[in-house]
């Protein structure tokens, strides 16, 4: 490494790494980008702040160096402990352009020569080395490990492999072209001695001939990024069975070549494409992890395996997950194994499976999803994925059930139109589970007689007199999570009018949860909204204590909303704004008003308050000021010994004036 670079990166290692976070260029294509505008969501994934290894731990190499194509390959050593890593990255066309201006825009304040308008080989030196540096902090992707195929869980997480300390090499070419017309000497203070620079932005004699060979360097539009590297791997012994997972979210048009020990007898068990999780926050474990085999990919991830005495043990995967999705993700699981081939058996149904003869519940009527595919995929056990099992369900042409593309099932349900459906999985031999009938219909109607919340509030239950006796809990709820202390239970086989509790409910709409069970019947749960409505309380306003200090009279006392709602208070005298009402926790209190100064005689004094739904009280206090307008005469202190009291001659006279003159004004300072 050279002096230059040692140099930059130990003084502006932070400066620097700061700007590659921002620096978050995505390059679709060859003639198209997004703008910086775009961008700002990828970079909150990103986070900010804190420390070089805090910053970069939560990204990718993607994240680091937006490429428009990229091919890593990835060697296992023999030991299983590690893996070396060589990559290659291009960008092409007006992307290389984009990289640069954003790269010179970002390093200003931040670096000498940044944001100058110039791209220079100093600048690239301290890129190249804080990338390397980066991007043993970043996340590889990848997890590998040993025994029972897995997709995660409680307290597992699969992403296990991480870059060695001191071992990420990053280098490029082209960032700054030697053949530019405009390059020059570097012309900031500090720079090297060899330091060149070119315009960020492109002048009319550019050439982007992309297919003239790179070791010509005359393409001022292509830019290619290598990284060396070392990968650890943690938790595989001998590689007879493991999983490897990888995060396929947000990229494309790459290819991973991974070449693992020889082992001869290592096949591929079993791979899955799994959409859908939000990666907008990384999670430590993945408690939700899919059941193995239940993933349905949209295919934009291919891969090879290869396993041949001449070639070794290959596994070559391309993932394909568009930044348009985002934070939509994909997960890659593969499942590798020396156990041989099992015997192609017929699938069969799982102890999660509804039995023969139970009673699908729908709580509304029309054309709903009766069954979820996180439960279909639950029903069967098979060698191979469930999610490539076909599942067939049937009834009459009136109740119309089909597979939706989620391989959910709906049907058009009604209530006291009860129907029977037939539901089977068969593999690709044609091997079926046999067949179980069950029921499906409606087996409760709810309506309530008034829209505002009462306590208790009647609810009442139609039921459907063709289905078994089934027990019912339920609740008043505001929001998605119900209360378990506010649940309550009843038992039914008729029709019934439920009283409900609706203690804890705020002012705004509030909806019914109803969860349905009993025995021979398939457990479900849903949350009506039935039109009711809580109306708020007024809050209550006390007064404790109010009183005079001279001519200034002030009132305190407490408050409290029913609701549990921001209460907001006014104050007036007469019916005239005087100040504002000080709160502490749940006591109020008035200014200090001077009534010397208002007329004499009884004045009304209001104070309102309002909650947040507009509902108001008031407490009203009468004052009478008329003691403040009486006339008082002040005495003359006298003294029987002018001499011995040691005031000067005609003093007494003096104060008896002085107090005559102030009772005088003090009576009469309103007349």
């Amino acid at each position: 490494m050279s002096s230059v670079v040692k140099f930059v990166g130990k003084q502006y290692l932070a400066l620097i790494i700061t700007a590659l976070m921002v620096l978050t260029v995505t390059i679709p294509g060859e003639k198209s980008y997004l703008s910086l505008e775009d961008e700002e969501v990828v970079f909150n994934q990103l986070g900010g702040g804190g420390s070089l290894e805090e910053r970069c731990s939560s990204i990718t190499f993607e994240d680091i160096l937006p490429y428009t194509h990229a091919h890593f390959d990835i060697v296992v050593d023999d030991d299983w402990d590690s893996a070396e890593v060589k990559a290659r990255a291009w960008i092409n066309g007006t992307s290389v352009d984009l990289l640069r201006e954003k790269l010179d825009s970002y390093l200003e304040e931040l670096y000498p020569s940044g944001g100058d308008g110039w791209i220079s080989t100093d600048e690239k030196s301290a890129v190249e080395a804080v990338a390397s540096e980066c991007i043993e902090y970043a996340m590889t992707r990848i997890g590998l490990r040993e025994s029972t195929p897995h997709r995660g869980g409680v307290g597992l997480d699969w992403k296990n492999a991480t870059w060695q300390d001191n071992g990420v090499i990053i280098q490029e070419w082209n960032l700054v072209p030697s053949n530019h017309a405009d390059i020059r000497d570097c012309t900031a203070i500090g720079s090297s001695s060899d330091c060149l620079e070119v315009p960020v932005f492109p002048n009319s004699e550019r050439d982007c001939n992309t297919l003239i060979d790179a070791s010509e360097g005359v393409d001022e539009c292509r830019l290619e990024l290598w990284m060396n590297a070392t990968m650890v791997i943690p938790s595989i012994d001998d590689g007879d069975e493991f999983t490897l997972a990888f995060n396929a979210s947000n990229m494309t048009n790459a290819v991973l070549d991974f070449t693992f020990p020889n082992n001869p007898d290592l096949r591929l068990d079993m791979w899955e494409e799994c959409e859908g999780r939000d990666v907008e926050f990384e999670p430590s474990t993945h408690d939700d992890a899919p059941l193995r085999g239940t993933c349905i990919g949209d295919d934009s991830s291919n891969y090879i395996f290869e396993n041949t005495e001449d070639e070794g043990t290959k596994f070559i995967l391309m993932p394909h997950r568009s930044r348009d999705f985002w934070p939509s993700g994909e997960d890659i699981f593969v499942d590798f194994t020396t156990a041989p081939v099992p015997i192609n058996n017929p699938p069969s149904w799982s102890e999660n499976a509804p039995d023969d003869g139970t009673w699908f519940a729908s709580l509304e009527s029309g054309q709903i999803v009766w069954a979820n595919w996180n439960s279909v995929s639950s029903w069967f056990n098979d060698e191979k994925p469930i999610s490539q099992l076909e599942i067939n369900c049937s009834s009459d042409s009136s109740t119309n059930i089909n597979q939706l593309s989620d391989r959910s099932f709906s049907g058009t349900i009604t209530f006291g139109q009860d129907t029977q459906v037939m539901c089977e999985a068969i593999d690709d031999l044609g091997q079926s589970s046999g067949i179980r009938t069950w029921n499906l219909g409606v087996p409760i109607s709810l309506t309530t007689s008034s829209e505002i919340l009462l306590d208790p509030h009647p609810v009442s239950l139609q039921f459907n007199e063709n289905w078994p006796e089934m027990t019912i809990q339920y609740a008043f709820t505001q929001s998605q999570n119900i209360n378990s202390a506010n649940i309550e239970s009843l038992t039914i086989s008729s029709d019934e009018t439920m009283l409900i509790s609706s203690n804890g409910m705020i002012p705004g709409l509030v909806d019914l949860w109803i969860e349905i069970n009993g025995d021979d019947l398939y457990s479900t749960e849903k949350i009506f909204s039935l039109g009711i409505t809580k109306e708020s309380s007024p809050p209550m306003i006390s007064v404790t204590e109010y009183g005079w200090e001279m001519d200034i009279w002030q009132a305190q006392g407490q408050f409290s909303d029913p609701d549990g709602e921001d209460v907001q208070f006014s104050l007036s005298v007469d019916g005239l704004s005087a100040g504002s009402i000080s709160v502490s926790g749940n006591s109020w209190s008035t200014p200090m008003i001077n009534f010397g100064l208002w007329d004499e005689g009884e004045h009304e004094v209001k104070v309102i308050g309002c909650d947040i739904s507009s509902k108001c009280n008031e407490a009203i206090i009468m004052v009478n000021n008329s003691h403040l307008f009486e006339s008082q005469i002040i005495e003359p202190i006298t003294s029987d010994d002018d001499s011995e009291s040691g005031l000067l001659p005609g003093f007494g006279m003096f104060l008896t004036v002085l107090s005559l003159t102030i009772g005088l004004i003090y009576s009469t300072r309103r007349d």
